[in-house]
């Protein structure tokens, strides 16, 4: 799928979307961002999610509206209107009855996404079951959550080595960057010494439960563990058959360096061959993004950007700075309210001289800063301070 034109879904009055190898969505709340990245993934597993849902005994008895509300979640059945609704995927138009009424092999999943409402998965430390969700919330949830399950079931809930930080899982570079700003000197640890498994974090010798850990860390956890997931150990490069990452609001309850381990994740993800589309309302991601963008242009681009990252030069960053910089593209869409309904705008250059604010304010995530910036300025210009 190289390009999505959708019109008329949910609150979604328009957007044409050319994706990148890194495609960011940014805009406010409630403007139709989770709702386009469900799209995308019903759009590419469509035979996978039906059959999953059957498996699990979901049945929608055929009706177009029962399956909305069973993938997108209740109250979400009217967001799909067959009189209005148009959605084009490479120029063939995708139409979702003949889709998941389709018969024959269960088709290979081939985009991995991981919801913002991840912290919900875990429950008392430990992934929750497809099953255990109650049949209003989406799709995606139940199915990230059931792949932790089965990661934690399938070696990596052992408890004979640390989860996090594990060699062999990662390189070095990013475990440093994720200890040092998220976890501290914390290894995350699995406990089996009660009448049932859970995940902990183990400080200098003390066992913290999951609910008792800071909301960045709890909101971090399932993310790393999807991560572990995509980047199997090992000289394996990438997940057979996915070729494309979803990530929601990856920057919740971070601070400003954890952000910027993150933005080493991503990078790692692009090198491995993954396509990769966030949403997000952090400008840091942005700010990545546009930097980038601009770093590709000098003369020592690989230096540049080593310096941004706080990256030694070794193989690991040597590798990953060039696999960024060689033929890799980057868009960004912001999603804006146009009176009672949402446009999509490209605003790939991020151009902060561009006359147009959409695209010189990054969709809005610069304004507050833009502003404050040209106040103070006339205040000291006028000589008010």
């Amino acid at each position: 799928m190289k390009r999505l034109i959708v019109n008329s879904l949910g609150q979604i009055r328009e957007a044409d979307i050319t994706f990148g190898d890194l495609t960011v969505f940014v805009g406010e709340q409630a403007s139709g961002k989770s709702i386009l990245l469900q799209l995308v993934k019903l759009i590419l597993d469509v035979g996978d999610i039906t059959q999953t849902l059957k498996k699990n005994g979901y049945d929608w008895h055929e009706k177009t509206e029962n399956f909305l509300s069973l993938y997108f979640g209740e109250g979400m059945e009217g967001i799909w209107d067959n009189s209005t609704t148009k959605i084009t995927v490479d120029d063939e138009n995708f139409d979702l009855d003949k889709a998941f009424s389709k018969k024959g092999k269960k088709k290979e999943e081939r985009l991995f996404l991981i919801p913002a409402h991840r912290a919900m998965t875990l429950k008392d430390g430990w992934p929750r079951t497809f099953t255990d969700y109650g049949m209003s919330d989406p799709y995606v949830v139940k199915e990230f959550s059931e792949q932790l399950r089965l990661l934690m079931e399938t070696g990596l809930g052992s408890g004979k080595s640390a989860i996090f930080p594990q060699e062999g899982r990662m390189n070095k570079t990013i475990r440093d960057a994720i200890g040092k700003s998220i976890f501290g000197k914390a290894e995350v640890r699995l406990d089996k010494s009660g009448l049932r498994k859970r995940i902990v974090l183990d400080v200098a010798g003390t066992q913290l439960p999951f609910m008792v850990w800071s909301t960045g860390q709890r909101e971090f956890a399932p993310l790393l563990l999807g991560m572990y997931w995509l980047m199997p150990s090992g000289n394996t490069q990438k997940k057979n058959n996915i070729n494309w990452v979803v990530i929601e609001e990856p920057e919740m309850g971070l601070h400003p360096q954890a952000i910027s381990a993150l933005l080493l994740m991503f990078l790692e993800l692009l090198r491995r061959g993954y396509k990769v589309i966030v949403s997000t309302h952090s400008p840091q991601i942005l700010e990545l993004v546009w930097a980038i963008q601009l770093i590709a242009k000098s003369k020592s681009a690989q230096t540049r950007l080593r310096q941004l990252l706080d990256l030694k030069s070794n193989a690991f960053s040597l590798d990953l700075t060039k696999s960024i910089l060689d033929a890799k593209t980057y868009k960004t869409y912001y999603f804006f309210h146009q009176d009672d309904v949402v446009d999509v705008r490209d605003i790939s250059t991020l151009d902060a001289e561009d006359m147009d604010e959409a695209v010189s304010d990054w969709g809005g995530l610069t304004a507050f800063s833009t502003k404050a910036s040209e106040v103070v300025s006339d205040a000291m210009r006028r000589a008010d301070l």
